[in-house]
């Protein structure tokens, strides 16, 4: 049996809010204690974070807490975003669930970081299961992290966020970091993961046919530039949407998969152009052969692409209820990019159903996919744990 609740609370001292919502969690929750307790908070509530994890484990018994600092944070009930002290708290118990937490302190000091994980959380991932990171932005390096994690590890899949706020800083059982990693293994439930980049495909796909490092110069043998602005001129209403949209490249990820649809690539900035020769540079390497397709986002594609990817979720799901979940969702999504509150968390409830969900709004989002890890910006990453 897995027993799980959230709780939220905002407008008190960061104490209070996490009394309040660790209530709410184990009363949500429907049993007497914890496994697990996941804790985001706003980062004004760093002066009083030590008091903070103090009523978490005094009210749900948790032997393990782990969480961090968000830009805004959310539950299966609201998305929080510029309101005062604001605390979430998920409740967890499993006996089924095996969990091995992680902090490291001074994470831009530790050159080998992956690698000195990897060993702690080997054993628990060894036959399947997932890893959770929250890393703080100082000393972060997303690409060495999950290098070193694959290289120790092979596919593991990892999630996560870079944690946000006016003071940033980690949870970890009674310790509040600034500058650390913390973390978590978690493995005897099988997770259901699904990620939101935000974008619509453009255009069609076609081969890389000339590139060197991250410059893309020719796509089917034409110059690079000149099939985006073909791509751009496919899109309906192009010159009114393009004003308000970014342009990014998408990368195939499994060079087998045809047709492509929305999902299969992976999202990348174009971070240069070439008017004399045509060339393109991209936030990536790239390779000849590889297929990209042109992506816009906006609020438009940004729903549309939430939408296809909850669905993809419930399929996979196939009729089983989600026990709990994580979401960690882009600070430059909420409701700066959608106009609305509460976007997302309202988006996944009419999707997958009402079910305990906890998650922030961080600094850059870590999610797979195909089967790589990536650390990706303006991204929405769902890791469900479904029942039995």
């Amino acid at each position: 049996m897995i027993a799980a609740g959230t709780g939220l609370a905002t407008g008190s001292t960061a104490d209070d809010a996490a009394l309040e919502a660790s209530l709410a969690a184990l009363e949500r929750s429907g049993t007497d204690r914890a496994d697990l307790a996941v804790v985001f908070a706003t980062g004004d509530a760093y002066p009083r974070a030590h008091e903070l994890l103090h009523s978490v484990r005094r009210v749900t018994g948790a032997p393990l807490v782990l969480g961090c600092s968000g830009g805004g944070i959310l539950t299966d009930r609201r998305e929080v975003e510029d309101e005062p002290t604001a605390v979430a708290v998920l409740a967890v118990r499993c006996e089924r669930l095996v969990a091995t937490p992680f902090l490291v302190e001074r994470q831009g000091e530790r050159q080998d970081l992956g690698t000195e994980v990897a060993q702690r959380i080997g054993g628990t991932v060894a036959e399947g299961g997932c890893v959770l990171v929250l890393p703080d932005a100082m000393g972060c390096n997303p690409a060495a992290l999950l290098a070193q994690l694959h290289e120790a590890l092979g596919f593991v899949p990892v999630l996560g966020a870079v944690a946000a706020g006016t003071t940033m800083f980690e949870l970890y059982n009674t310790d509040a970091a600034c500058g650390a990693l913390a973390g978590v293994a978690l493995s005897g439930l099988q997770p259901v993961i699904g990620v939101a980049q935000g974008c619509t495909p453009i255009g069609e796909p076609f081969v890389i046919t000339r590139a060197e490092a991250n410059v893309i110069h020719r796509i089917a043998n034409r110059p690079a530039l000149e099939m985006l602005s073909e791509a751009i001129r496919s899109l309906p209403g192009a010159e009114t949407r393009i004003q308000r949209a970014g342009v990014f490249a998408g990368l195939a990820m499994d060079p087998a998969k045809s047709p492509l649809e929305r999902g299969d690539f992976l999202v990348r900035n174009l971070v240069g152009a070439d008017q004399a020769s045509g060339a393109l540079a991209v936030a990536e390497r790239v390779r000849v052969g590889q297929t990209v397709q042109f992506q816009i986002r906006d609020a438009e594609a940004s729903r549309d692409d939430l939408r296809s990817m909850l669905d993809d979720v419930a399929a996979r799901l196939n009729g089983r209820r989600p026990a709990f979940g994580c979401y960690f969702d882009c600070a430059g999504r909420g409701r700066g990019l959608f106009g609305v509150p509460d976007h997302d968390v309202t988006l996944i409830r009419e999707r997958l159903g009402d079910f305990p969900l906890i998650g922030f709004f961080g600094n850059g989002e870590f999610a797979p996919v195909g089967r790589r890890n990536f650390f990706h910006n303006y991204t929405g990453a769902l890791v469900v744990f479904p029942e039995a």
